[in-house]
């Protein structure tokens, strides 16, 4: 059904009075459930085969395979590993040839360098996360995975997005972790380390 542009309008004024302040497009919806906790293995923007990057942000030389061998000695073949956007760019068989060397059972939130359909991703055994994925987390914050970093947040918010590299980001604040590898050691973390620096009580 398509609705005029008069109704969704209207519908969102309704969901404005009725809803807290943000962006409630993935609140209207039953959210996907995903296997993560403390012990996922994180990581984002690795840029697999970006032949720029690396003078964009100033990475050291031998980044790429300075990345794979990270990967696979921390990560063993039947640990989940979230990869927050950006994986790889270039032709389809340098990315299928990359899925094959890296440990882990890969889930992706594609970010605007992941440019392959859908099923592509999925014949390489990549499960896909809609962008933002929403979830609670024991200390009582709620953790939003975002590609780009979100603002502003709610009260008791926790966005963990990549994107911005190791660029400098005013706008963003204590409530933003910043997951690129370039300020993360080249390495994924586990989700418990990433946010421990972080969870105080929220509120």
């Amino acid at each position: 059904m398509l609705y005029r542009p008069r109704a969704i309008s209207l519908w969102q004024d309704i969901i404005s009075k009725i809803l807290p302040t943000g962006d409630h497009s993935t609140m209207l919806l039953p959210q996907p459930q995903f296997p993560f906790d403390d012990q996922t293995w994180i990581i984002s923007d690795t840029h697999f085969f970006h032949e720029n990057i690396g003078r964009y942000c100033d990475r050291p030389d031998g980044w790429q395979q300075m990345i794979i061998e990270n990967w696979n000695r921390l990560i063993q073949p039947e640990e989940i590993v979230f990869h927050v956007g950006d994986l790889a760019l270039g032709k389809r068989e340098k990315i299928e040839d990359l899925a094959s060397l890296l440990n882990g059972k890969l889930y992706l939130m594609r970010g605007n360098h992941d440019r392959r359909s859908t099923g592509f991703y999925k014949r390489l055994g990549i499960t896909l996360v809609p962008d933002p994925h929403r979830m609670g987390h024991p200390s009582g914050w709620t953790l939003i995975f975002s590609h780009r970093p979100l603002v502003p947040l709610e009260p008791g918010v926790l966005n963990l997005h990549g994107h911005i590299h190791n660029s400098v980001a005013p706008e963003l604040g204590a409530r933003h972790v910043n997951l690129c590898v370039e300020v993360r050691e080249y390495r994924p973390w586990r989700l418990g380390d990433m946010l421990a620096p972080n969870l105080a009580p929220s509120g």
